[in-house]
C-alpha cells in the first residue's frame, strides 16, 4: 500500500572544476562568480562528502512524519538538524532553488526565462547567469506562491501581471504560460530592493562621483533644488537617488512616490507610497502626484517618471516643492526631448526650473566589474552646462574650470526663496567638500568596504560637522 506522498529536497551543488574569480558566503550558501557566471550551492554539499546519504536520511523522516498526521508544519520543520534546516524551509516555505537569489543582497535584479538558466543582475559584476533552472512545473509554483503571498491572480486568464511579493518587497512581472506565449514559454522578473542602501561615501569610494560634484549635490538638494537623474536601464539611476535622498535635512517632509519600494530614508516625516495595478481602482504615480501637491512635503521623490506624471511633477516643482526623479534617458538633451514632447509636454515655466541634471554612465572594467560614472549638467536659458564631466582617460570626475559652479543666475532664485547671500552658499559649498572629504577619509579608515555609518546614520554626522564649520 502507498500513501501517494513523496518528500525531495533539492540541493544545489558545487560546480566541478570551476576556478573562482570571486566568492562569498551567507544563509548557508557560498557564490562562486567566474566567467560572467554566477554559481551558488549549500555550503554543506562541499563540506560533507556523504550529503546524499544525509538527505536521503532528512526526506525519509520528514515523509514518515507527514503520514504519521501527527506533526504541525512548524514541528516537522523544527525536528530537523539545524544545519540542514534552510534546505527543507526553502522547499516549504520559500520559493525553492529561487530562494538564494533573492536572499543574495548583492543581487539586485533575477530574470527568468523557461528553459534557460536564470541570470542575475550583481550590484558589483553586473549581468551574470546562473547554475539555476527551473522545469515548467517548478516554475508554476513559484509564481503561484509569489502571487498569492501578494494576494494577486496569475492563471491563462491573467497571464501578464506585475506584484510586489511581501516578503522581499521586490517587484514580480510575470508572462505566464498561456496562449500569449503559445504555451511554448514563461518568463518571471524580479527587481529587488537594496537591504542596505548605498551612502554617498560609498558613491565616492567607487569613483561614481566626486567629493566636490558629490559636495554641489549636497548643496542642491538642501536648498530644495530639483534633480532629474538620467541614464539608460541599470546604469544605477535608482542607487545614486537614494544616495542623494540621504543627504535631505532630518527634518524634512518627504513624500516618495514608487511602482516598487525601493528607496531608503532617513526621515522620520516621511509618507512612502506605491502605485497599485487593478482593474478596479487603480492608483498610478500620476493620480498620487495630485494629492502629493496638496500636502505640505518640502520634497516630492518619484522613483521614475515615464509619461504624464513627468509633467506632474514638475508641476510639483513650480510650486515650490523640491524634488528627486529618475528618467530613461541616455543624456540630459534626450531627456529634455522627451520632457518637451507628446505624450509628456511639460510647463515651459516648470521646465526653467528644472536645473539640474545627473547623467549615469555605466562601465565594465577588465575584471568584469560593472562601474558607474556620473556627470553634472546645469539647465538654464534653455542649454546645458557640462559642470562636472568624466574623464575617461583618467577616469575621474572633473570640474569644468570655464563654469563658476556658484555663478549660475538659477542660484539667485535660491538665495530670494531661502533669504542667504551668493557668498554665504559659496561659504557652505566649500564647508560641504572639507566635510565630505573628512568623513570620508576617516570612514574608509575604519570600514575599507563603508558598510559604517549607514544612510541613517551619516545624515546626523555631514549636518553636524556642517553646522560646525559654518560657525552655527
Amino acid at each position: 500500500m502507498t500513501t501517494g506522498i513523496t518528500v525531495k529536497l533539492q540541493l544545489l551543488r558545487k560546480p566541478p572544476h570551476i576556478k573562482c574569480d570571486v566568492t562569498y558566503r551567507f544563509d548557508g550558501y557560498k557564490v562562486c562568480i567566474a566567467d560572467n557566471n554566477y554559481y551558488v550551492y549549500d555550503e554543506v554539499t562541499e563540506k560533507e562528502p556523504d550529503i546524499d546519504v544525509k538527505i536521503a536520511s532528512i526526506e525519509a523522516k520528514l515523509l514518515e512524519m507527514l503520514v504519521s498526521e501527527e506533526y504541525t508544519p512548524d514541528e516537522i520543520v523544527s525536528s530537523i538538524d539545524q544545519k540542514y534546516r534552510y534546505i527543507v524551509e526553502r522547499q516549504y516555505y520559500g520559493y525553492g532553488l529561487l530562494d538564494p537569489l533573492l536572499k543574495d543582497k548583492d543581487v539586485i535584479d533575477i530574470h527568468i526565462v523557461l528553459g534557460q538558466n536564470a541570470q542575475v543582475v550583481h550590484r558589483k559584476y553586473g549581468r551574470l547567469v546562473t547554475n539555476i533552472s527551473f522545469s515548467l512545473d517548478e516554475l508554476r509554483e513559484i509564481v503561484l506562491r509569489m502571487a498569492s503571498a501578494a494576494g494577486k491572480i496569475v492563471s491563462e486568464a491573467t497571464p501578464a501581471v506585475s506584484f510586489i511579493e511581501p516578503q522581499h518587497e521586490a517587484r514580480v512581472t510575470v508572462v505566464y504560460y498561456s496562449d500569449i506565449t503559445l504555451r511554448r514559454g514563461m518568463s518571471v522578473d524580479i527587481r529587488k530592493q537594496p537591504e542596505k542602501p548605498w551612502t554617498i561615501l560609498k558613491i565616492i569610494d567607487l569613483g561614481t562621483a566626486s567629493i566636490e560634484e558629490a559636495a554641489y549635490l549636497w548643496l542642491m538638494i538642501k536648498y530644495k533644488v530639483p534633480i532629474m537623474i538620467v541614464g539608460e536601464l541599470l546604469s544605477g539611476k535608482t542607487t545614486f537617488a537614494n544616495a542623494l535622498l540621504n543627504l535631505l535635512p532630518s527634518d524634512a517632509r518627504v513624500m516618495t512616490i514608487e511602482d516598487a519600494p525601493e528607496l531608503r530614508l532617513h526621515v522620520p516625516y516621511w509618507t512612502r507610497t506605491t502605485t497599485r495595478e487593478a482593474e478596479v481602482n487603480p492608483i498610478t504615480i500620476f493620480s498620487i502626484l495630485k494629492v502629493a501637491m496638496r500636502i505640505t512635503a518640502d520634497y516630492i521623490v518619484v522613483g521614475e517618471v515615464r509619461g504624464e506624471e513627468a509633467r506632474e511633477w514638475a508641476q510639483a516643482i513650480l510650486l515650490g516643492h523640491g524634488g528627486i526623479t529618475t528618467l530613461h534617458a541616455e543624456s540630459p538633451e534626450a531627456a529634455l526631448v522627451r520632457l518637451t514632447n507628446p505624450p509628456i509636454e511639460v510647463n515651459p515655466q516648470a521646465l526653467k526650473l528644472l536645473n539640474i541634471f545627473v547623467k549615469m554612465i555605466p562601465l565594465r572594467t577588465a575584471g568584469r566589474m560593472l562601474t558607474r560614472r556620473s556627470e553634472l549638467y546645469v539647465h538654464e536659458d534653455r542649454n546645458l552646462y557640462p559642470l562636472f564631466k568624466y574623464d575617461s582617460e583618467r577616469d575621474t570626475i572633473v570640474l569644468n574650470e570655464k563654469l563658476d559652479p556658484l555663478g549660475f543666475k538659477f542660484l539667485e532664485r535660491v538665495t530670494i526663496a531661502h533669504g542667504v547671500t551668493r557668498e554665504k552658499l559659496r561659504k557652505e559649498y566649500e564647508a560641504m567638500k572639507r566635510v565630505l572629504r573628512e568623513v570620508y577619509e576617516e570612514a574608509k579608515r575604519k570600514d575599507s568596504e563603508l558598510e559604517t555609518p549607514d544612510y541613517k546614520e551619516l545624515p546626523k554626522i555631514l549636518y553636524a560637522k556642517l553646522s560646525e564649520a559654518m560657525g552655527s
